[in-house]
């Protein structure tokens, strides 16, 4: 009895091994896409950078808008953050953008160049249960002047919470709350997202978002929906976003890099166009 005991025991443990060992795997698979998410902020020296290439267009409006005629925009934008060092990274953006948007009013405009940049920094306060960070975020219009039509050119301030939770093999979850402070015409917004993404294979993940905007409703101005229509003065918005995308292997020439496409939509909101994006993303951690 005793021998087959050990046979059995050994039977057990040879089936075990592998889903162990997969297990194990698919932890750090989710800890390294988790690592790039919202509330967790990297070790010294570490970052991550994306160059982003994408077309939008939109032919229906939320809200009162009826002399809107359509809307059709190609950008190039650049997200990167840097570890700096007891539990602070840097991060920011920056978008350069051509447009098409016509009116039955105002006929046709256009405007091609760099809009608004954004630089921020972020601390985790604690890694567990669950992560908890926040940030602090300026969005500056330095890169154009006022009659460019790229941008509201002014100042916002945002500060916000966030959170963020691994799943383990069953992916992560983050979500943010914030309350973005906006210097001259346009409202106020209290901004929020939630996120939820999961790697099906060793270098395959998806990722989806739902990134919102409420607007405080203390705009400066009566007429909020002139100019450029991707930025309204006073808006609400819910986006919601699909990301699929391919990390290459470690061992490779190509190693940190990684390949998404996105797609985006206004699936509901005040004032605000109704579009489809396409994205494509070329990433980089390090």
């Amino acid at each position: 009895m005793k021998n087959i005991s050990n046979n059995n025991n050994q039977h057990v443990t040879h089936r075990l091994s592998p889903l162990f060992i997969s297990a194990v795997a698919a932890s750090a698979m989710i800890s390294s896409l988790s690592s790039n998410a919202g509330a967790w902020v990297g070790k010294k020296g570490t970052g991550y950078t994306k160059l982003g290439f994408s077309t939008y267009k939109a032919e229906n409006y939320h809200g009162a808008n009826p002399s809107f005629i359509d809307f059709e925009s190609t950008s190039t934008s650049l997200y990167a953050e840097y570890g700096l060092g007891h539990k602070f990274a840097l991060y920011g953006s920056l978008l350069n953008q051509s447009y098409d948007q016509r009116d039955t009013i105002a006929g046709m405009s256009s405007a091609s160049g760099f809009g608004d940049a954004e630089i921020g920094i972020r601390y985790q306060w604690q890694a567990d249960p669950f992560v908890v960070s926040t940030s602090f975020l300026v969005k500056t219009p330095a890169l154009y002047d006022a009659e460019d039509g790229l941008g509201n050119h002014q100042t916002d301030y945002e500060a916000k919470v966030l959170i963020g939770k691994s799943l383990n093999e069953y992916g992560y979850f983050g979500a943010e709350f914030g309350y973005r402070l906006r210097k001259g015409d346009p409202s106020d917004e209290y901004r929020y997202l939630f996120e939820y993404g999961f790697n099906a294979t060793e270098n395959l993940y998806f990722r989806t978002k739902l990134d919102g905007i409420l607007s405080a409703n203390n705009s400066d101005v009566v007429t909020v929906n002139t100019g450029n229509l991707s930025n309204p003065f006073e808006f609400d918005s819910g986006k919601l976003e699909l990301t699929g995308g391919w990390s290459f292997d470690k061992k490779s020439a190509l190693k940190g890099y990684g390949v998404e496409v996105t797609f985006t939509r206004e699936i509901y909101g005040d004032n605000i166009l109704e579009g489809n994006r396409f994205e494509l993303g070329l990433t980089k951690v390090f």
